[in-house]
């Protein structure tokens, strides 16, 4: 008796599933159109919480390739705007894929003009102008030099952006809304305006100058973002009582070793590359003394240097830990840190 009833199970399974077969284009874009539902009606706004500080990681990569990393960006969510921390390559798509509002931007601001740091300038300005018919270029702000950058990038996208016009018309594309402005800033406020406050400081970067780190000040709650750094004390002055420090970070004891291997393989340029680069950016240590002497509520770790698989990522940290007592993390694109209070941090990640 059992197999017989096992015998008729195969077979309304078989019948099933020929039946699915049959029918697999239309269940495909049954699934299809579902799932372009969920993503055309989500909001992720309307799941911040309006009064907290949310800080997103829309890139965390270097320039070292990687296939699970956009090159450096970071995102602040304040009052229902937001505020862009350099824009490398493919950064602007994580932004768009965590579900990032991009008409509530309200400007990129650059921390140095290492390539790295702008290279998605280009594409992430295009998806925003489609994206949001934009009537207003993007304001990109940065240390000298970002203007001749914004005005190379205008230029190079100036015949596509005819094509699109073109193409969708100018109520869709308003020409009065295509590429981006650039503004040349020093150290001090660089931002000011409903409640949230952004301030320029100069970091440590030689020979690139100059180099600025961020803060941003909403509702009694801050983030510091280093860019990119060599130690230097005035870190701690600059991050001093803020909930967050983000900062970069590179392992040196692992770099070390790409830099012998590579020296052992006859790649005498890429060795001196890997030895070159240890002397103007902070090791997880340095950043661990930083958040301590700054008093900082937790160390969030970004532009990984050199990123290795997720498991032996504890490596990278060293001993870091024992210098600092807050918590630590290695931030991974899609990630989103939630400020609501003092040492009260909520983290989760977008793209999953």
């Amino acid at each position: 008796m059992r197999k017989k009833w096992l015998l008729v199970g195969l077979g309304i399974l078989a019948v099933a599933g020929g039946v699915a077969y049959k029918q697999r284009d239309a269940i495909a874009m049954a699934l299809i159109t579902r799932a372009a539902d969920r993503a055309m009606a989500r909001n992720v706004m309307a799941e911040l919480p309006a009064d907290q500080l949310h800080v997103g990681f829309c890139g965390t990569g270097s320039p070292l390739p990687n296939r699970d990393r956009a090159a450096a960006c970071t995102v602040v969510i304040a009052g229902g705007r937001l505020f862009v921390f350099d824009m490398g390559e493919g950064s602007g798509k994580t932004l768009s894929l965590m579900g990032m509002p991009l008409d509530k931007i309200e400007g990129v601001w650059l921390t140095h003009l290492h390539s790295d740091h702008f290279e998605g300038l280009g594409p992430f300005t295009l998806q925003r102008w489609a994206g949001t018919s934009a009537k207003t270029p993007l304001l990109v702000s940065g240390p000298d030099g970002v203007t001749e950058i914004t005005a190379g990038l205008n230029a190079a996208y100036r015949i596509d952006a005819t094509y699109r016009v073109a193409h969708h018309g100018p109520a869709v594309v308003p020409l009065s809304g295509f590429g981006m402005t650039g503004a040349a800033i020093q150290p001090g406020i660089a931002y000011d305006s409903n409640g949230v406050r952004v301030i320029a400081f100069a970091v440590d970067h030689d020979p690139i100058k100059p180099a600025f780190g961020y803060r941003v000040d909403f509702k009694g709650k801050s983030v510091t973002i280093t860019g990119d750094t060599a130690f230097t004390p005035k870190l701690a002055i600059a991050a001093k009582g803020s909930d967050l420090l983000v900062s970069e970070m590179l392992s040196p004891r692992i770099v070390n070793i790409l830099a012998n291997r590579a020296q052992k393989a006859g790649m005498t340029n890429r060795a001196k590359i890997f030895n070159d680069i240890q002397n103007y950016h902070i090791s997880p240590a340095q950043a661990a003394d930083v958040a301590k002497t700054a008093g900082v509520g937790m160390l969030a770790f970004t532009h990984i240097v050199p990123s290795v698989p997720k498991p032996l990522e504890f490596a990278l940290i060293g001993d870091a830990s024992n210098r600092y007592d807050g918590g630590i993390a290695i931030m991974h694109d899609g990630d989103i840190i939630s400020i609501s209070g003092a040492g009260e941090f909520k983290i989760r990640n977008l793209l999953n």
